[in-house]
């Protein structure tokens, strides 16, 4: 079982997953799970408040989802270039949307009748590493100069930097 599959879209990931069997249903969510937490850090929730726009924790948790829908590969490169996350750029009208974590629940239900036994929640409640200060136009810029560009390509995109001279 592994996560190098790319998942265009929800309809197609649910019928992969309902075509496992109940073992591997659960390996999958295991694997999604730990794919999403290492997901879970500061410069990666940077990257993607550049590209999305200001979000909220649970929000945060689709961006993983749809981070880790894109495969291992490009999982991987988020991880080591945050800033890469603008690759992402064209599909990111899917990045809000809450589709990804339940599909694995309802293939489960679907082979066994019943949701996967929660032992309560995974992975940390705030991002790993240490919070940078976007507001901080030149830092930003630096840190994330594809990101930046994108953004000026983008007017209609907040920039976090004017959110702070307001």
């Amino acid at each position: 079982m592994s996560l190098d599959l790319v998942f265009p879209d929800a309809a197609a990931f649910a019928d992969r997953l309902r075509a496992l069997s109940q073992d591997e249903i659960e390996q999958f969510q295991e694997l999604w799970s730990q794919a999403q937490e290492e997901l879970c850090r500061w410069p990666v929730r940077h990257a993607a408040t550049l590209l999305l726009g200001p979000f909220d924790d649970d929000v945060f948790l689709a961006v993983q989802d749809w981070i880790v829908s894109h495969g291992r590969q490009t999982m991987q490169r988020v991880q080591d270039d945050p800033d890469s996350l603008v690759e992402l750029a064209p599909d990111r009208h899917y990045a809000r949307i809450d589709w990804f974590c339940g599909l694995p629940i309802e293939a489960h239900i679907a082979a066994t009748g019943a949701p996967f036994a929660v032992d309560g929640p995974s992975g940390p409640d705030t991002p790993v590493g240490t919070a940078a200060d976007l507001t901080d136009e030149i830092r930003t810029r630096h840190r994330f100069p594809r990101l930046t560009a994108y953004l000026d390509d983008n007017p209609w995109i907040e920039r976090p930097w004017r959110r702070a001279a307001s």
